[in-house]
């Protein structure tokens, strides 16, 4: 099987060397060609443009920033649709609105394509191991085809329905997420401010009703050791709140918990947090109230 991945970020760079490293041809393109300059010496195809990584392939993923780039790669002139085989299934693994997913469904399967959309769950560090998830949305018949790929990058495969039904989920999964970056920051702020042990209090914390995998996992290794490296980018998260603050607009329901922190994500981009980890609310919320950095 022939496999195009186009989109070598923090998160497609590790999915696709995880294709590599189960033996799978892969042609890869990216317009920062050090990723691919990298992945080719570990056995990858590198491919000149889209054409280029789409050429002869079963399945091609795209794994990019956001909606105008996956317009842009998928359905500009030189992109995917137009250097699909006969045959061929397009895979979009980014997270992207609606609208956007649902253009790309209209277009694809218009051109006698197969879509569908496999947007990733769990963290970046989870990708580096081969342990993403996946919330697939395809026709079930394509399951067949699919799943056996997903799984040379993952552990785990929710098929959410027919395609666009994993972006949805996936907007709902990330809202949930970037909502405890919140909560986990007001919760350490607080008790950094009443002079608890913030190593106790966080066994408390992670050991109880309270406890949140986004707390459990990725605090300790991240903010509270002081590592504010991007596994998921503030500017990210910010767009992928916003995504579900659009939504809840589009269908007319109220989100007010979700409203409030796509406001506070603003105001820290705002303070300069840009191109930090998401839980670097921890910090900022530590800074706006005069509170010493929390660590553990």
């Amino acid at each position: 099987m022939q496999i195009g991945f186009i989109g070598l970020g923090r998160m497609g760079f590790s999915l696709a060397r995880s294709l590599l490293k189960n033996k799978l041809n892969v042609s890869v393109f990216d317009i920062n060609t050090g990723p691919v300059r990298e992945l080719a010496a570990e056995g990858a195809r590198a491919a000149c443009s889209i054409a280029d990584a789409c050429q002869g392939a079963d399945i091609v993923f795209t794994m990019l920033p956001g909606p105008r780039q996956v317009r842009h790669v998928a359905l500009a002139e030189g992109g995917v649709i137009h250097n699909l085989k006969p045959g061929a299934i397009y895979i979009d693994m980014s997270t992207v609105d609606v609208d956007t997913v649902d253009q790309l469904n209209d277009a694809f399967t218009g051109a006698g394509f197969q879509f569908g959309d496999a947007p990733v769950g769990r963290l970046a560090m989870h990708a580096d191991r081969g342990e993403s998830l996946f919330m697939l949305g395809i026709d079930e018949a394509l399951l067949p085809a699919v799943e056996p790929v997903l799984y040379k990058m993952g552990t785990t495969i929710h098929h959410c329905g027919g395609a666009g039904s994993g972006t949805r989920t996936k907007i709902i999964n990330n809202m949930m997420v970037l909502c405890y970056c919140q909560i986990n920051s007001e919760a350490l702020v607080l008790a950094k401010s009443l002079g608890l042990d913030i190593q106790k209090t966080f066994d408390v914390l992670t050991n109880t009703t309270a406890s949140n995998g986004q707390l459990k996992e990725k605090w300790p290794k991240k903010v509270l050791a002081g590592d504010l490296t991007p596994g998921f980018d503030l500017a990210l998260g910010y767009k992928d709140i916003s995504l579900a603050s659009s939504a809840g607009a589009a269908t007319q329901i109220a989100l007010p918990v979700c409203d409030t922190a796509k406001n506070v994500f603003r105001m820290a981009l705002a303070a300069g947090k840009s191109g930090q980890d998401t839980s670097c609310l921890t910090d900022f919320w530590a800074e706006a109230n005069g509170i010493d950095r929390i660590r553990l």
